[in-house]
């Protein structure tokens, strides 16, 4: 991730200037992974998307604004979070009704699973979390993020970046315990 400062800090550089090459790379660098984590805050393929092109489009109008004292990945991943939790706000509907993935959830750990059905299970549980926890365990399970990282990402200090990561883990045991005993 963002081990490798070298080139990264040079499109970073190159992006706050304006140049039009550099935002392409960034787009093409950073796409995938911007919509991955849209989606699983979102939990909605087509809300991800959209939010996936504004996020850019924020990060193309707001090129100037990046300073370089975090890196390029941690900045657009800041601005894709904050978009996502306006977003939920302003939606003001559940992530994932418990009801869709209730049936998934019924899975006992002697049970043979293939991979598919766990990553529904988890993806299941994950979206139920409250969007601040959902985010910090997307970011450190899903894109291997340091807590160094996460915190810069949403803002906050390590410590709350763990905090929240820790709550979630907690928050998800109940929830998939629960689903295994109905």
């Amino acid at each position: 991730m963002e081990g490798k400062k070298g080139n990264m800090n040079d499109l970073g550089k190159r992006l706050a200037r304006g140049d039009e090459d550099a935002f392409d790379e960034t787009v093409e660098r950073y796409s995938r992974k911007v919509y991955d984590l849209c989606y699983r805050i979102l939990r909605d393929r087509g809300e991800a998307e959209d939010m996936t092109q504004e996020v850019f489009v924020r990060v193309y109008t707001k090129h100037k604004t990046f300073k370089g004292k975090s890196s390029l990945y941690t900045w657009i991943y800041r601005i894709a979070l904050n978009m996502c939790f306006s977003h939920l706000k302003k939606r003001k509907a559940p992530t994932v009704p418990f009801d869709e993935v209730e049936g998934v959830l019924t899975v006992r750990a002697d049970d043979s699973v293939d991979h598919r059905e766990l990553e529904e299970i988890v993806a299941g549980a994950v979206g139920q979390l409250p969007p601040k926890q959902r985010a910090v365990f997307t970011m450190r399970f899903y894109d291997k993020m340091t807590f160094k990282e996460i915190s810069e990402a949403m803002g906050t200090s390590v410590g709350g970046a763990k905090a929240n990561h820790h709550f979630a883990v907690e928050r998800l045991r109940l929830i998939l315990k629960e689903a295994d005993s109905k």
